[in-house]
């Protein structure tokens, strides 16, 4: 059965994207948050790119648990994987995530990266995936975008979900996947009817983003 990700997403939704300049910075910090929630020595690393101290920082103001969880009740960079069927095929939509996992049956997804606050619609194919391979009510799930900006302070955006929500996005997966979306490079960007295309990392220049109010 095929295995779909994130990455292969976008190539179907944003086919001529270039990488952006700043993708290598990301994946860094990537490892040295992953680092120090695995309690791994950070210090070369952090040498070699000080801008990424920065970012921890902010991480730790903008949401300290991240830092006092420890696993099983924070597990950094896990996957999650769940069967989809686009009625020509059944494949396996997989992503990776931060998940922390909290009283009552309820689930925080944490993504922390360098960009855009707003919900986009990468945030909303891995709500769907968690949501149904932990076999919660979508209701249960919720998720924490920190996002971090090489030069303006990070912003915390809480996200709540639904089964609203869940539906809409099951199903605007199966019209990327079967090619019936009504633009091939993007979903539509009705906030209410599927999700946006803004911008996971490389769709945009972040340097030229203005400071964005919550």
């Amino acid at each position: 059965m095929p295995i779909i990700s994130i990455t292969d997403l976008n190539s179907l939704i944003n086919p001529t994207l270039l990488t952006s300049p700043i993708y290598s910075d990301q994946q860094h910090f990537q490892l040295v948050m992953k680092q120090t929630c695995l309690k791994l020595p950070t210090e070369p690393l952090l040498v070699a790119h000080p801008q990424i101290d920065r970012w921890i920082m902010e991480v730790n103001l903008l949401f300290p648990e991240v830092f006092e969880w420890e696993p099983p009740q924070l597990l950094v960079d896990t996957q999650f994987i769940t069967q989809l069927c686009t009625g020509e095929k059944n494949v396996c939509v997989q992503v990776n995530t931060n998940a922390a996992f909290l009283e009552n049956r309820t689930v925080n997804l944490i993504e922390w990266a360098i960009r855009h606050p707003s919900l986009n619609w990468s945030d909303k194919v891995k709500l769907w995936v968690a949501a149904d391979y932990l076999s919660l009510p979508p209701e249960n799930l919720k998720l924490t975008i920190l996002a971090l900006h090489p030069t303006h302070p990070g912003k915390r955006h809480e996200i709540s979900w639904d089964e609203r929500q869940h539906v809409e996005t099951r199903d605007w997966l199966v019209s990327v996947l079967t090619g019936q979306a009504a633009q091939t490079k993007a979903p539509v960007t009705s906030r209410q009817k599927s999700p946006s295309r803004s911008a996971i990392l490389a769709n945009f220049n972040i340097e030229e983003i203005a400071e964005v109010e919550i």
